[in-house]
């Protein structure tokens, strides 16, 4: 039984200069020689591409000294959380989507997106203490 794989386009194998495919696995798409079971070298699907993750936020890791920011990242289950481009340096994650937006009342650097049953989706200080809560369609 013969699978059929899609070529990526300019992407040689290290090994063999074989061109690489994009196949499917469990942990999800990585790309594979052309030449297996030759040459078994396979690397990420993002080799190429700057470390961090997913889609970018704009809001900057709250960390003390870290440069990063927060990004869109998916737990081994599938849930999404947000956690810093520079991973493992900074091990900085939350659950709920940060915005990029400071708090009127205390000053915290941002303000995160949370949907409950009775307040439906709205955005919250996650500081400890501040009880800063809006709507998202409301402007200051």
């Amino acid at each position: 039984m013969e699978f059929e794989a899609d070529i990526a386009e300019g992407q040689l194998c290290d090994k063999c200069q074989r061109p690489m495919v994009v196949k499917q696995g469990r942990f999800g798409t990585f790309l594979a020689c052309s030449g297996y079971p030759e040459c078994k070298n396979t690397s990420s699907i993002h080799a190429g591409q700057p470390q961090g993750g997913g889609e970018g936020t704009g809001v900057a890791c709250p960390e003390e000294g870290c440069s990063g920011e927060l990004v869109e990242r998916k737990s081994r289950r599938g849930k999404v959380f947000y956690g810093c481009k520079r991973y493992p340096d900074c091990t900085f994650a939350i659950w709920d989507k940060p915005i990029a937006e400071k708090c009127p009342d205390c000053g915290h650097p941002y303000l995160v997106e949370k949907t409950t049953k009775k307040l439906g989706t709205h955005l919250k200080c996650p500081a400890a203490g501040c009880n800063f809560t809006r709507s998202p369609d409301e402007k200051e």
